[in-house]
């Protein structure tokens, strides 16, 4: 299936966006799209992007992860899913990547009502909203004019931060997992990825929404950077244990033949708005810490084991013996009594990708994660000490995010709940934002009932209604919501 549309952000370091959420690689043959300078030479990315895995009613696993280990081994596709029908959207329509610039909406607000001004295509083609069934909002916009719907040629924008945004949404139900080989969760990911002026930092903004109808335990939630830094065969890797907690890979010697030379390049991935629950990371060989091949191998790398299903112990490479742990090469202060950088260990340096998660005991129909994660970039000369960098690298970005986290896009409004479900006409609604309208709808699509609640968060039904499946959808001033009911005798 089609899906290569893709857009490039940043200038120092220019990284590829791809429309199925896959970043920093060209999906088409596999190979870096991650420069310094737009320099194919200078590689810092072979690629990134998610890592997730849930357990099910029944304990199954479900996952869904971007790593590619083959052309066209994908388990995420563009696309929206239908909140009714639980279809994905068609995924040469959806087969897009939409980037605007601050500047052009800044031109947009000050001249959309001029009769010689033409709106830009990146303004006018904003996917501010889903149509049938899928969400009625999308992509964040600004609604000058208040009425709930995209009007840019009445002056409504895309709500952006940053001076440059991307923005794209896939999901990983519209074809069968052939990148982690696993049963799929059902999740619709909604994507902002932003630049700041005159920085190498590339900050993403994931929505991470569960529109199955299960309710999920276990979620682990993660990040993953394949690092390149030029010469892919003399890594290390590492994590910044303390917030801003941030997974990196780095030029392991003084001299990055064929690329960067004198410079030691490295990437990082700092974690803004979540606790790592723990890190890993595996190299491109086939022992018990390399290359995922089954299911279970992506699974255990999730929870923070080996391929063989052993932990991660302190020490050395971390596949044991010894004492068992969550955090691999940490590195955040040398005073502390768990140093452990790679070089002290006397590993043989090489590839790595390492990956970071976030922990959920519960990842419900309905709900959403969100996750703020911020690449960086950089290179140190032979003498200088990269943990400093690196450490200063995310100290900076999580400056940064906590100055712009005031967007102007509205918060996604927390699911609305329904107990007892399984119900046998009484029931409650739970979390109704105020002037929330709401229908209940039969499987043949015929409105059997409706509301509008001005002003109570809760809601209490006794409605007679045959038994059966039923949808109950919650309208609110940013969101159309959906969540099945089922009417027992």
């Amino acid at each position: 299936m089609s899906q290569t549309a893709h857009t490039t952000l940043g200038k120092k370091h220019q990284f590829r966006i791809n429309s199925n959420g896959s970043l920093g690689i060209d999906i088409t043959n596999l190979k870096p799209a991650s420069f310094e300078d737009g320099d194919p030479s200078k590689p810092y990315i072979g690629q990134a992007g998610l890592w997730i895995s849930v357990q099910d009613e029944l304990n199954n696993y479900h996952t869904a992860v971007q790593y590619l280990s083959a052309e066209d081994s994908f388990d995420f596709w563009p696309g929206p899913i239908d909140t009714l029908t639980g279809q994905t959207g068609d995924i040469t329509t959806w087969d897009k990547v939409w980037k605007v610039t601050q500047l052009e909406i800044d031109n947009h607000k000050a001249n959309f009502n001029s009769g010689e001004y033409i709106i830009p295509a990146s303004i006018l083609n904003w996917p501010a909203q889903g149509s049938g069934g899928f969400s009625k909002f999308l992509a964040p916009f600004v609604d000058v004019n208040k009425n709930k719907t995209y009007d840019p040629e009445y002056g409504d924008y895309p709500a952006i931060k940053g001076i440059e945004a991307a923005y794209t949404i896939f999901n990983d139900l519209a074809d069968e997992h052939t990148s982690s080989f696993g049963q799929d969760i059902g999740i619709e990911v909604q994507l902002m990825a932003y630049t700041l002026a005159s920085s190498s930092k590339i900050f993403l903004e994931y929505f991470i929404i569960n529109r199955s109808s299960t309710d999920y335990t276990n979620a682990k939630i993660g990040f993953f950077i394949d690092g390149k830094c030029g010469n892919k065969r003399d890594n290390y890797a590492g994590t910044l244990e303390t917030y801003p907690q941030t997974v990196f890979v780095y030029n392991a010697d003084s001299l990055d033949e064929g690329f960067f030379e004198n410079q030691r390049p490295y990437v990082l991935a700092s974690f803004l708005n979540e606790n790592l629950s723990s890190s890993i990371c595996f190299n491109d060989k086939t022992g018990i810490n390399g290359s995922p091949e089954i299911n279970q191998d992506f699974i255990n790398y999730s929870i923070g084991k080996w391929k063989n299903s052993t932990d991660l112990v302190v020490g050395g490479d971390g596949t044991g013996p010894g004492v068992s742990t969550s955090i691999i090469f940490p590195q955040s202060d040398e005073s502390k009594p768990l140093f452990w950088p790679e070089e002290l260990s006397s590993n043989d340096s090489g590839s790595r990708t390492i990956m970071g998660f976030a922990s959920f005991s519960l990842f419900n129909a309905g709900d959403y994660k969100k996750m703020d994660i911020a690449i960086d970039v950089g290179t140190v000369n032979s003498l200088q000490n990269i943990r400093d960098s690196i450490r200063e690298k995310s100290s900076t970005s999580l400056s940064y995010f906590k100055e712009i986290s005031s967007s102007k896009r509205g918060p996604i409004q927390p699911y609305f709940g329904i107990y007892p479900n399984p119900s046998n006409g009484t029931f409650t609604i739970t979390n109704v934002p105020t002037g929330s309208e709401f229908f209940i709808t039969n499987n043949q699509g015929v409105k059997v009932f409706y509301e509008k609640r001005l002003q109570e968060s809760k809601i209490l039904c006794n409605i007679k209604l045959s038994p059966g499946i039923y949808w109950v959808e919650l309208i609110t001033e940013q969101n159309t919501r959906v969540k099945k009911l089922c009417i027992t005798q």
